[in-house]
């Protein structure tokens, strides 16, 4: 049986317009249970390449497979779905929504991942149990406020928000670094 988590072969991206390939990558995989801790300069790839692994971009050719699924070849709808039930991701810029409170945010992948929904109402007894899980161990005591409007948060605050709404905690043991330079 396959364990890879993800594979690459002979990946290109660029940006259109562009006369050089953003990314371009001949071999890579990564096994299931592996971390990896991706660092480069601004403007290296490496947005880019998450879009690509997250199916938010496409490659311009090659291959990129996630949990056995080529990506490419999926339409959006399901590359949404597969990033709904299996991805946690935290942008850049956060894209919390703005008129929601924190729970809501959290809780908002649940709405587009049934699968999610499923298993945060298994393991804490109902979605928004599970949400308040997430920020009780992300905030320190009395700096949670669940009734704050997102917009009204301080950036780091924001960031752990996001950090709960992508329902991952960071692990680093085991973790490999890829250093991309553009």
């Amino acid at each position: 049986m396959n364990q890879h988590l993800i594979e690459i072969e002979n990946l290109r991206f660029r940006w259109p317009g562009a006369a050089e390939p953003l990314l371009a990558c001949d071999s890579f995989s990564l096994a299931r249970g592996e971390h990896l801790f991706v660092r480069g300069p601004s403007g290296s790839g490496k947005s880019t390449l998450l879009g690509l692994l997250t199916g938010i971009l496409t490659p311009e050719s090659g291959r990129l497979s996630l949990m056995q699924q080529d990506t490419a070849g999926l339409s959006a709808t399901r590359r949404d779905r597969l990033r709904a039930d299996h991805i946690g991701y935290i942008f850049q810029q956060f894209n919390l929504v703005p008129y929601l409170d924190l729970v809501e945010n959290v809780i908002l992948p649940c709405r587009f991942s049934q699968r999610r929904a499923d298993n945060a109402e298994r393991a804490h007894g109902s979605i928004a149990e599970a949400a308040e899980y997430l920020l009780r161990h992300l905030f320190t005591e009395g700096e949670l406020d669940r009734n704050a409007r997102v917009a009204n948060l301080s950036v780091g605050q924001q960031q752990r928000v996001a950090a709960a709404r992508a329902d991952r905690r960071p692990r680093y043991r085991h973790c490999r670094r890829a250093d991309f330079v553009a």
